[in-house]
């Protein structure tokens, strides 16, 4: 017999047998007096809202009453617009309506208007001491003028449920006696308002008690209530009534205290027949669904995978066989949920989560086996300048590509047999797991690694220019457990991409010792004081005839703690921290300083150059605070060139060039300096607003050489055909100026001609210096 079948079989008669006993009683119990009841107490309650209703208006009729009969009205009206004594009657007049009142908690107003229905008295007892006449008060007044009724009284509706009721007459100025008819003689009207506070507490008390909002209703005269209705309604004034509706629901609440006895008396009644059904229903349904109940428990306390399932036909076996169904898939899609979790979407190699449990278990084996495991962490070198300049999609291709390449590398025989895995950690940083018995299987790898990448890499659309800075740290000797060998793997990581890129770096005490002491310059810098251990020193640089056309201006940095620190050292590190800013405005206000000195020996035609940090570039308002300070030291313009590092390609961006555009603008030289080591093209250079490029040392080194020679003087023409000058860094002997003069180098800077010196060092120097002849 299905379960079904026995909740009818043995509920049904019993829930019937309830019904038709608790109908009989209700049906016993109920009258048919209990509306009219209500219908009568509404009636008194309704009579109540009327009289306060009365109460809250009738002041407005014997206020205007009393003010006709006095004087102080008549003497407002005849010394209105006449200074102080209009301000004395006024006085009079608002002192007469306080006493009049007495009762301080009623609020009303009384207004006194002219024949054209502009207010001349207003007085309002409020909390508002600013009160001005309401709109609707002139609307009502205009609209009594205009009629033959020389007496209105109308109910107004404010917000929040709140009335006013207006009571106006209409009186002749000078008799004070009603008008002949509206519009003769010169007539002012006087209108009572009243707040009708308390009638208006009475509706929100019949709306919280019925549950229904009391309405005021319009009705023409003879309007009877049908019969039967559950409406009542009482007369506020004329054609205006109060209505209030007996509700169902509070009919039916009313109804339902009557009916309170029946529960007490049916109380011993159901006890017993809840006996007999809670024994069945524990007996037939309860039971069997407790046997699923534990059989949940024990899956869901992981006791077991899934519950037994059930052969039975009836409904709670049923549904035993959909919970059993429900939880294999569950367990399905919890595996391929768990294989998500630990998988980068980009590349499908295993995420960080997976690689740190690989990692931990590679670590155990090898403690207990006595053998090695290495973390090798790679970044990929300029991948911002393969998303900035090709776009996001050759970046991701860039990943999935290198990821490839990553697998097929540990893939080969001389790989496959070690514990290895590789994992993307986050953008584009990767890191490997190897588990080795000999230490130089590590340094195989990160050799060809690195060499996957040289001359750059090539996906299916893209050759970009990256390669990869690799850096390795090993169980046991660079770190006992996971978190130390992480931080000094990223440690060798970054010393390798600090070192030239394109390398790997194994930690070592210098490693760290290097990290160290970037971490002390990073702290120095932070409270460095730039006019005590900054200084300037001036290189400068020459034309074809050997005459000083400039001078580059470079920072040294004394440190009371660390001593002399180069800016090779400290600028990758004030560009990385964010200090640099600090460092710049230093850099530019000591160097315009120094323009009018130089040029007092060196010439007004001297320029200097000042390098710029490519961080710089990217903040919006560095334009116009070096405008602005060119301005405040009156520096003429093409007095300064700003160097920008090759590297700055990386970044030339819209808003980037738009900056050095805006400083090309306002006077100052662009120049690129370091030209030749990083990735951008030459033709390219025609989009940049630049003047001037500076061939790096290492690219004179090569062009200066017997085998490029011939490169030489087409890269410099090239350069010209743009109207870009050309300087020659890293001329270091006459035999290397001659080659780059007759190459048509425009400027030559070098050793050979004069090292970075101080002030007064330059000052000596330039005494001395005569140009090399050709």
């Amino acid at each position: 017999m299905t379960l079904t079948k026995r909740l009818v079989l043995l509920v049904l008669p019993i829930l019937i047998v309830g019904v038709v006993s608790a109908a009989i009683g209700i049906y016993k119990v109920q009258t048919y007096t209990l509306t009219e009841v209500e219908q009568n107490k509404l009636d008194l309650k309704l009579q109540h809202a009327q009289a306060q209703f009365e109460q809250d208006t009738e002041v407005t009729s014997d206020l205007a009453s009393l003010l006709l009969e006095g004087e102080a009205l008549v003497d407002f009206t005849r010394y209105a617009g006449k200074d102080i004594r209009e301000y004395i009657v006024t006085q009079r007049l608002d002192r007469l309506i306080d006493d009049v009142l007495g009762d301080q908690s009623l609020r009303l107003m009384v207004t006194v208007f002219d024949q054209r229905g502009n207010s001349i008295y207003h007085y309002e007892r409020s909390d508002n001491p600013f009160s001005t006449t309401p709109n609707y008060l002139t609307d009502f007044t205009r609209a009594l003028l205009l009629k033959n009724d020389m007496v209105s009284n109308k109910l107004m509706f404010l917000k929040h449920g709140n009335h006013a009721y207006i009571h106006g007459r209409v009186l002749d100025s000078s008799t004070f006696a009603k008008p002949l008819r509206a519009g003769v003689g010169e007539s002012i009207a006087i209108v009572v308002t009243a707040y009708t506070e308390g009638f208006d507490q009475e509706l929100r008390v019949l709306s919280e008690i019925y549950g229904t909002q009391p309405k005021i209703v319009n009705r023409p005269e003879g309007y009877q209530v049908p019969e039967g209705a559950l409406q009542r309604s009482v007369e506020l004034m004329p054609n205006m009534y109060l209505d209030v509706s007996l509700t169902e629901a509070y009919l039916s609440h009313t109804e339902s205290l009557l009916v309170d006895w029946l529960l007490a008396v049916s109380l011993g009644f159901g006890i017993s027949i809840g006996g007999v059904l809670l024994f069945l229903i524990k007996r037939f349904i309860i039971r069997p669904i407790e046997s699923l109940d534990d059989q949940l428990d024990l899956v869901t306390s992981e006791k077991q995978t899934n519950i037994q399932r059930p052969i039975g036909k009836d409904e709670v076996s049923r549904l035993g066989v959909k919970f059993y169904d429900l939880y294999e898939q569950l367990n399905a899609n919890l595996r391929e949920s768990r294989t998500l979790a630990v998988t980068d979407a980009l590349t499908k190699l295993p995420n960080r989560t997976r690689f740190q449990e690989f990692a931990k278990r590679a670590l155990v084996r090898a403690w207990n086996q006595h053998t090695h495991v290495s973390l090798i962490y790679i970044d990929l070198d300029n991948f911002k300048f393969v998303n900035d300049r090709l776009g996001h999609e050759a970046g991701d291709d860039l990943l999935r590509y290198a990821a490839n390449a990553f697998q097929k590398l540990l893939q080969e025989d001389k790989y496959r047999n070690l514990g290895s895995l590789v994992s993307r950690l986050a953008g584009d940083e990767f890191a490997i797991v190897l588990a080795h018995d000999n230490l130089e299987d590590r340094d195989h790898l990160a050799q060809s690694l690195v060499a996957l990448f040289e001359g750059g890499f090539k996906t299916d659309r893209y050759l970009t220019p990256v390669s990869a800075s690799v850096g390795i740290a090993s169980y046991p000797r660079d770190g006992e457990d996971l978190r130390e060998l992480i931080a000094n793997a990223d440690m060798a990581m970054y010393h390798a991409k600090r070192s030239g890129k394109s390398r790997y770096a194994t930690y070592s005490h210098s490693i760290a010792r290097e990290a160290r002491r970037g971490k002390r310059i990073e702290d120095a810098l932070k409270f460095v004081d730039c006019d005590t251990e900054f200084s300037l020193v001036f290189m400068p640089f020459v034309d074809q005839q050997g005459k000083i056309k400039g001078l580059e201006v470079l920072l040294r940095w004394l440190s009371p703690e660390l001593g002399q620190v180069m800016p090779d050292e400290f600028v990758p590190i004030a560009e990385q921290t964010g200090s640099y800013s600090k460092i710049d405005a230093w850099v530019f206000r000591n160097a315009f300083e120094h323009i009018a000195k130089l040029r007092a020996f060196l010439g007004n035609d001297i320029v200097i150059a000042i390098n710029i940090s490519a961080a710089e570039l990217g903040q919006a308002d560095f334009a116009g605070n070096l405008i602005s300070l060119k301005e405040e030291y009156g520096v003429d313009d093409s007095a300064v060139e700003l160097e920008i590092t090759e590297t700055f390609g990386y970044f030339a961006v819209q808003q980037v060039l738009a900056v050095l555009g805006e400083l090309r603008d306002a006077g100052f030289g662009i120049s690129i300096d370091d030209f030749g080591i990083g990735y951008t093209p030459l033709l390219q250079m025609i989009d940049y607003p630049v003047d001037k490029v500076k061939f790096d040392k290492e690219l004179v080194q090569r062009l200066t050489n017997s085998d490029y020679l011939q490169l030489l003087e087409p890269t410099v023409e090239l350069c010209h055909l743009q109207s870009i000058k050309v300087t020659a860094e890293g001329v270091e002997d006459h035999e290397k100026l001659e080659v780059l003069r007759k190459a048509g180098c425009d400027y030559f800077q070098g050793y050979s001609i004069a090292q970075p010196m101080t002030l007064s060092e330059l000052k000596r120097w330039h005494k001395e210096y005569a140009p090399i002849e050709s």
